[in-house]
């Protein structure tokens, strides 16, 4: 009766460290394995630019797409796109993303492309976020200590 209990108690112990150990990879796995979408609007006095951005983060690669429109300070509405693939690893709590393939963005005369990144627009450019879980629904992306956008997360 003695060695049943302690076999069973070293089971029980064993499937507690096991189901811990896959719990933990879980967690780590899901670090480098989501997608969220965030929605932003940059405004300048030449016009307003308003933007859904989807991110998608898979293992080391990554995609990034964005839809939406640009309205000049006339009131002239010029449709917008991007979609970039990238590299990205963590460093503690940063996010390092560098762009490989991405499509060129109109440069429309008074737009905001002078004060967009230029991982948005060439091969080979980097962009470090701080990266906050704010909740299990989604991220606080920082720029240089301020806070840029929210994403939410998407089970896409």
């Amino acid at each position: 009766m003695r060695n049943k209990n302690v076999r069973l108690l070293l089971n029980l112990l064993i499937t507690l460290v096991v189901i811990s150990v896959a719990l933990a990879g879980y967690v780590n796995w899901q670090k480098n394995h989501f997608s969220c979408e965030a929605q932003i609007t940059l405004v300048t006095d030449r016009g307003t630019e308003d933007l859904i951005m989807h991110f998608r983060f898979s293992g080391d690669t990554g995609q990034y797409e964005s839809k939406g429109k640009y309205v000049t300070a006339s009131g002239r509405e010029i449709p917008t796109s991007n979609k970039i693939d990238f590299t990205f690893w963590r460093d503690g709590d940063a996010l390092v993303m560098i762009s490989d393939e991405t499509n060129a963005i109109p440069k429309t005369a008074g737009s905001v492309y002078p004060y967009t990144p230029d991982f948005f627009y060439s091969r080979e450019r980097g962009l470090r976020w701080k990266l906050t879980m704010e909740n299990a629904a989604g991220y606080l992306f920082s720029y240089d200590g301020t806070p840029a956008f929210y994403c939410a997360i998407t089970r896409k």
